[in-house]
């Protein structure tokens, strides 16, 4: 036991002994409070707050603008009129109608249609009335003697102005062409014959052979 102090108080070992143990007991409390905290920390840690910065009016409403346009557009002038002076036009001259000519062979052959049909005053042995009007240049209509008549007729009235004949040799002498309806002469000559004359409408139109210098032979009697 250590030996107390005359005037009643602890030696200066016991004083050094007491100070070092509280040092040491505060030490240890420190650590224990920084460990403390230190775990407290990383489960819970304080959000952090931002400094409040200074205060600015609220933003007014966005203003709508229109398509940014980079450069500005050419200067426009205004269009020139140029009067023109256009040169009087002409009136377009119609030249005088020509009268169309008309070959037979471009005409319609009346003596070919269905309503024809031929007869006559009498004929050769080995020819037809029907071969006049049949197309066919080889065959023929020949009358029992030098004369005799060759007709066309229709059923139905048709307007007749021209007259052809074709035959096989050159035998017709003088001939004339008769309206059968109204006995009128409508043509007449002798040779080849061919004829234009005025428009009539008939039934029936006939060939008289006055003469010939041997017997005819008519192979198409053709009516235009």
């Amino acid at each position: 036991m250590a030996p107390e102090d005359p005037a009643g108080g602890s030696t200066p070992r016991s004083r050094w002994t007491l100070a070092l143990t509280v040092a040491g007991s505060v030490v240890l409390l420190s650590a224990t409070v920084l460990v403390l905290r230190h775990e407290a920390g990383k489960a819970d840690p304080e959000p952090t707050v931002a400094p409040a910065g200074p205060w600015q009016p609220p933003s007014a409403a966005p203003v709508e603008t229109g398509p940014v346009i980079v450069g500005s557009p050419p200067a426009t002038r205004p269009a020139t009129t140029v009067p023109t002076t256009r040169p009087a036009t002409k009136p377009a001259t119609t030249p005088p109608a020509t009268p169309a000519t008309t070959s037979p062979a471009a005409r319609v052959n009346l003596s070919l249609v269905a309503t024809a049909g031929a007869d006559g005053s009498g004929k050769a042995d080995g020819s037809r009335f029907g071969n006049v009007r049949d197309g066919d240049l080889d065959t023929f209509w020949s009358p029992a003697g030098t004369t005799g008549t060759i007709s066309i007729k229709w059923s139905t009235p048709v307007t007749v102005s021209r007259v052809v004949i074709r035959q096989s040799g050159a035998s017709i002498g003088s001939w004339r062409l008769r309206d059968n309806d109204s006995d009128a002469v409508l043509a007449r000559g002798s040779g080849t014959v061919a004829v234009t004359f005025s428009p009539v409408t008939l039934s029936k139109i006939d060939l008289e052979i006055l003469s010939a210098s041997g017997t005819p032979r008519v192979t198409e009697f053709q009516t235009f």
